[in-house]
């Protein structure tokens, strides 16, 4: 099953390829995204900078609740928001298929959450996620050469540089990494 947004703030299931409904782990909950979910994680970009460096540059910035869904691409890719014990959202993420792995992509912390884990544990449920719509043997992401706080992120969890897919863009400018997929 895959989660739809609607615009009455509630969850449609449609039958796709991806992810869980719902995930819960150590009171931290990963869930799809709804309506104002997504209006709180517009006010997370300052700038166009911080939307590139997140969304990649085809992203449009300054952007509309229209233009920044469509851009996401919420109705092809699962896409999850991540809410901390108290229930603040605390992270944004999304997956897709990528070459027959769990491609992991527009990874966010909420800016009041970052440095305490949100990111962390948003990748180790996102991947668990992806294991249960798949099972992928393997995790895969992109992320700016120069974005030295998500590529140490990324490296504690296990992910390693790999050669850069042939198809894919930016190959000066970013690093793909990959990591199996080892779920307990």
């Amino acid at each position: 099953f895959r989660p739809l947004l609607r615009s009455d703030n509630t969850r449609q299931l449609a039958s796709s390829i991806m992810g869980p409904d719902t995930l819960v782990a150590d009171g931290w909950t990963l869930e799809p995204p709804a309506d104002a979910d997504i209006d709180e994680v517009m006010g997370w970009f300052p700038d166009a900078r911080s939307v590139d460096i997140w969304g990649g540059p085809r992203f449009r910035f300054p952007f509309t609740r229209e233009s920044f869904v469509e851009d996401c691409q919420l109705a092809k890719m699962s896409s999850y928001c991540l809410r901390s014990p108290n229930g603040e959202l605390a992270a944004f993420g999304q997956f897709y298929d990528r070459d027959g792995r769990a491609h992991l992509a527009r990874l966010i912390s909420n800016p009041r959450a970052r440095r305490e884990g949100a990111g962390t544990r948003l990748i180790k449920l996102l991947i668990r996620a992806a294991f249960q719509a798949g099972p992928y043997k393997e995790a895969s992401l992109f992320v700016y050469r120069d974005n030295a706080p998500a590529c140490a992120c990324y490296r504690s969890l296990g992910f390693r540089i790999q050669d850069y897919p042939k198809d894919a863009k930016m190959q000066e400018q970013c690093y793909f990494l990959t990591r199996p997929i080892d779920i307990e």
